[in-house]
């Protein structure tokens, strides 16, 4: 049997400390014993050392006696081996520098390879003595003539092709190379013990160092032997013939190896978004964390792949040294079920999104809603919501709170100093107090509300309000309609596309209010900037002209001396003149199809107030103003 984990660890310990001139222990004992392998096998205990690394000498050959009478012990002088004793304090000499240097590193922080000295093998075989000579790492220095000598001289060779030896030493290739024919001394060849593991997955060698003269053993050796203990599988040469040439002496080492049953991983489902919610606040670039974007989201858009079926692995079945084969389990496989909002991919492997929504994991399904409800308010423990389909509110949004939407947003409660944005409609069932900081836009649909105050207000199409619309700038592309019992329209600023009706418009006390119809905002805006493009381009097209005169005119002037970088830049100009001028006719065209259908809307635009017009009121149409100084009854303008 080997040696155990800690009896090698100790034993370790132990060569250390033989090199040790304090420690106590002795390096030679005389022993009187009744045998050979008791004197050994108690030198062993005394020096600390296995007794394959044990010299002796005897000096009195003992004797059994007659029937057990007149007894002689034998007389024996035991000592470490001197060369195993050198080798070994060189070793933990270099083990020592080893681990007080640790890795190194260059300049860039960059690992780099240690320095190693290079270094002599010798080896006595059966068919002569070899050197193997590694070579150098790093800035280590190269193996010498003399210390390869001391070495060959240590080992009891003294004759030897010297030629051989200086020439692999010059070529340092870490290749066995002959240097000299020699008979190993008969009892001191190096030997080894096999060790079997009990599940038949691993083999382990010690190896005992020979004496000198012995021969050293070999990986073919080593594999020979193990084979004829039954193995047949797993040989570990690299590993063998590092051990050798390391003189792993007794320290066992792996030789052999199975392989172990590698079961296959179960199928499982990859999803592709998150199907939980945890809060995970983001920083921006300068450091800051919005506390209110809380992502408790996961948007996903139609077609968007969700889920992925991952297919069970096989098995791979293992293999003992004995060459026994241990079967493998394969994985299981699992299933993946669409939900609703959801579709399956043709192959079957993919769950996609059917349409625009949130993912909601329910019951071990993926789900797409298209509507996201808030039980309560929209404040901090929500965050913001940013939903890629509608969103309901049970409650009410709190101030600096953002509320946006690609379908609707409807609201249950009041709506304070927020910002809310959506595709499609916008729905406040109880008021929009914004107190000068709401803002609030939908980019397609129309905006519903009890009351709208301080407020500025953004949609495509209508506004419809019951009780009243205060100080708030309200943009409408089609109508802005106030029609409950008590609707009215004070202060701030209102236009609409077409129409503006309200049962009373401004107040007793004459409060400032602008209305205009007839105007579309964004068709305003755009025709707005094709201006600000037109003029742009105006002054741009200004310069190259000029430019291009100069150029023209220093051209005639050259004749054929003009210099062909000029004649490039000339060429560039005039390309440059052909565009802008293109991209001018452009816009004017643009312009003046935009200022048409705003003058079709013009003529169709109209205010209407049911009841009462007070003072102060301002109402443009078709670009003529009407200031209002005195009271109006049921009036349509």
């Amino acid at each position: 049997m080997g040696l155990s984990q800690l009896q090698t660890t100790m034993l370790a310990l132990e060569m250390e400390s033989l090199v040790n001139s304090d420690d106590g222990i002795p390096e030679e004992v005389e022993i009187y014993a009744d045998s050979l392998q008791e004197a050994l096998k108690i030198a062993s205990d005394t020096i600390l050392a296995p007794i394959g690394e044990l010299e002796y000498e005897i000096h009195q050959r003992g004797s059994s006696g007659f029937f057990g009478m007149a007894r002689t012990p034998y007389k024996i002088t035991i000592r470490k081996s001197k060369e195993l004793t050198d080798k070994w304090s060189s070793e933990l000499e270099d083990l020592n520098v080893s681990l007080e240097n640790g890795k190194k590193f260059n300049e860039f922080g960059e690992e780099v390879e240690p320095d190693v000295d290079g270094r002599s093998i010798i080896r006595i075989y059966s068919t002569g003595v070899f050197i193997k000579v590694i070579p150098p790492k790093g800035q280590g220095q190269p193996e010498s003539l003399e210390r390869a000598s001391e070495y060959i001289h240590k080992a009891g060779i003294f004759e030897l092709d010297k030629h051989a030896v200086e020439k692999a030493i010059k070529q340092s290739t870490g290749e066995p190379v002959k240097i000299a024919s020699f008979k190993p001394r008969d009892g001191a060849d190096s030997s080894m013990t096999i060790d079997i593991a009990p599940d038949e997955m691993e083999a382990t060698v010690l190896v005992s160092a020979p004496r000198p003269g012995g021969r050293h053993l070999m990986v073919k050796d080593v594999v020979n032997a193990l084979k004829k203990s039954g193995v047949v599988y797993g040989f570990q040469n690299e590993g063998i013939e590092e051990a050798l040439d390391n003189d792993k002496y007794g320290v066992s080492f792996v030789a052999a190896t199975g392989d172990p049953v590698v079961n296959g991983k179960d199928g499982f489902v990859d999803y592709k978004v998150r199907i939980e919610k945890k809060i995970e606040f983001k920083e921006d670039e300068s450091g800051r964390i919005d506390f209110l974007a809380k992502d408790l989201i996961e948007n996903v858009v139609q077609g968007q792949v969700l889920a992925e079926l991952i297919e069970p692995e096989k098995g791979q079945n293992g293999q003992t040294i004995f060459n026994k084969i241990l079967p493998a389990k394969d994985g299981h496989p699992t299933e993946m079920k669409p939900g609703k909002g959801t579709i399956l991919s043709e192959d079957g492997r993919q769950v996609l999104a059917e349409k625009n929504g949130q993912v909601v994991y329910i019951a071990q399904r993926i789900n797409v809603e298209e509507n996201y409800v808030i039980g309560g308010d929209v404040g901090l423990d929500t965050g913001n919501i940013m939903f890629l389909g509608s969103v309901t509110v049970r409650g009410s949004v709190s101030d600096n709170m953002e509320v946006k939407a690609a379908g609707n947003i409807e609201v249950a409660g009041s709506v304070q100093k927020a910002h809310m944005e959506a595709e499609g409609d916008i729905i406040v069932r109880q008021g929009i107090q914004g107190r000068d900081g709401a803002v609030i836009e939908s980019t397609t649909g129309s905006a519903y509300a009890k009351f709208i105050q301080n407020t500025e207000l953004h949609v495509e199409k209508d506004v419809i309000v019951q009780e009243g619309v205060l100080h708030s700038k309200i943009h409408a592309g089609s109508k802005v309609i106030c029609n409950g019992k008590r609707a009215q329209i004070v202060g701030g600023e209102i236009m609409a596309g077409e129409e503006v009706r309200v049962k009373q418009l401004g107040a007793q006390a004459s409060t400032p209010t602008l209305v205009t119809v007839g105007t579309n905002p964004k068709i305003l805006a755009q025709i707005q900037q094709l201006e600000t493009i037109k003029l742009q381009a105006r002054e741009k097209l200004d310069k190259i002209e000029q430019n291009i005169r100069t150029l023209t005119t220093q051209k005639s002037a050259a004749g054929e001396g003009f210099a062909q970088s000029k004649e490039e830049m000339l060429q560039k100009m005039i390309g440059a003149q052909e565009k802008l001028t293109e991209r001018l006719k452009e816009a004017e065209s643009e312009i003046l199809q935009l200022t048409e259908y705003m003058t079709m809307l013009a003529s169709s635009g109209k205010v209407h107030v049911e009841k009462t017009m007070f003072p102060g009121v301002k109402i443009i149409i078709n670009g003529a103003e009407f200031n209002v100084n005195d009271e109006y009854n049921h009036v349509t303008l």
